[in-house]
């Protein structure tokens, strides 16, 4: 948030559009409205610029995970995608890669892997 003058912080329109988009998602996700089809325009879009192949600080075994578990940045599936994953851990802001509970590394939110896990709700 930016600094006021007066002391008191205000949100940038970047920060509270991220902020909102993500509240959507935990409303769709915690209300268990069939979201997929909003959850996977979004995921589209946050994934569309986002470049999560870099793994050089990856031990090799964790690089081997993601092989094996076929990770890969962009999925055609429209109903199986990180973002609408039990494993998928949200970047603090939408401009960055994720993370995963199953497969270590940058995650895309439009990527995908065998162990995708459909969420619980």
């Amino acid at each position: 948030m930016a600094d006021d003058p007066k002391g008191s912080s205000r949100w940038t329109r970047r920060e509270f559009a991220r902020c909102t988009a993500l509240a959507r998602v935990g409303l769709y996700v915690s209300c268990g409205v069939d979201s997929t089809p909003q959850l996977r325009e979004t995921a589209k879009r946050l994934g569309a610029s986002l470049d999560c192949s870099d793994v050089s600080g990856l031990q090799p075994a964790e690089v081997r995970t993601r092989e094996d578990n076929t990770y890969r940045q962009h999925t055609e599936k429209d109903d199986q995608f990180c973002l609408n994953c039990l494993n998928f851990v949200p970047a603090t802001v939408e401009v960055a890669c994720a993370t995963c509970k199953t497969v270590r590394g940058p995650i895309n939110p439009d990527g995908w892997c065998r162990q995708w896990t459909k969420q619980r709700g």
